[in-house]
């Protein structure tokens, strides 16, 4: 039996549930309401003490990180693959991954915070006190800090300008892999794919689209991935009206202010 700890709107959970829909499996739902701080509560603690998610219990096994869940599940669940045949292919398809990891996830946090998710925040905990307890939550003390920083500085935090310069890069990147066959990896859609898309599109929901006008290659994969089953059933069908809205209206005047960073 597979349950997964999710929440809807979450990147690493997008691509979680991609790949579960991409395997054909079944799956018990428990999803966290993460700006109401449900995924800090005692009994989430117990399956993920860092009150992350996505969390995979298979069975009586719990595995944790997402980028470890999807190369368990594709291990685990062999058919179809989602890592290429090729050894030197299967290699850059966990670069892409191990690109998340290294960073990427960090910042696209920071752009989403910065932009957009701070409002939530800043709503439900209206007062100083309210607000800090939130942040005492959060137990690892340099994700506090991040936290702290973005929620409290927005655009004007100095943690955006890195993250706008880390994903101009990845834009670059990923139009030059994409050029060749329209995949990150090989000619067919892998791992590397579906890991990725959350982060585009993430960017487009927050009204920055702008940023890949000249990049065609982009928007032919955006579509291609959108027409898979995977798409629909691990994406659209968990997509929130409420999250999506707060991130057009927020995001409407936030271009400017990252066209700036990327021209100074």
């Amino acid at each position: 039996m597979l349950t997964l700890y999710h929440n809807d709107m979450s990147v690493c959970a997008q691509k979680t549930r991609m790949v579960l829909a991409h395997k054909g499996l079944e799956w018990e739902s428990k999803h966290l309401d993460l700006r109401a701080g449900e995924q800090f509560s005692a009994e989430f603690r117990k399956i993920n003490p860092k009150g992350l998610v996505p969390a995979l219990v298979h069975d009586d096994k719990v595995v944790l990180e997402s980028n470890a869940i999807v190369q368990y599940l594709d291990e685990v669940f062999a058919a179809p693959p989602l890592l290429p045949v090729d050894a030197v292919e299967r290699a850059e398809a966990r670069g892409w991954l191990i690109r998340l990891d290294a960073g990427l996830h960090e910042h696209i946090a920071v752009v989403s915070f910065c932009v957009a998710f701070r409002h939530q925040i800043l709503q439900r905990h209206a007062t100083p006190e309210s607000l800090q307890e939130f942040f005492a939550q959060i137990r690892d003390p340099s994700r506090r800090a991040v936290m702290e920083d973005i929620v409290t500085n927005g655009l004007m935090s100095s943690r955006l300008l890195l993250a706008v310069f880390v994903y101009d890069k990845l834009l670059k990147d990923m139009t030059s892999c994409l050029a060749a066959s329209g995949c990150l990896v090989g000619r067919e859609l892998s791992l590397a794919d579906f890991a990725m898309l959350p982060y585009i599109e993430r960017l487009e929901q927050l009204q920055l689209s702008q940023w890949w006008e000249s990049y065609p290659e982009l928007g032919r994969w955006l579509a291609r991935l959108r027409a898979t089953p995977a798409y629909e059933l691990g994406v659209a069908q968990w997509s929130n009206p409420a999250y999506l809205q707060l991130m057009k209206e927020s995001g409407s005047d936030a271009w400017p202010k990252i066209q700036a960073l990327l021209s100074d």
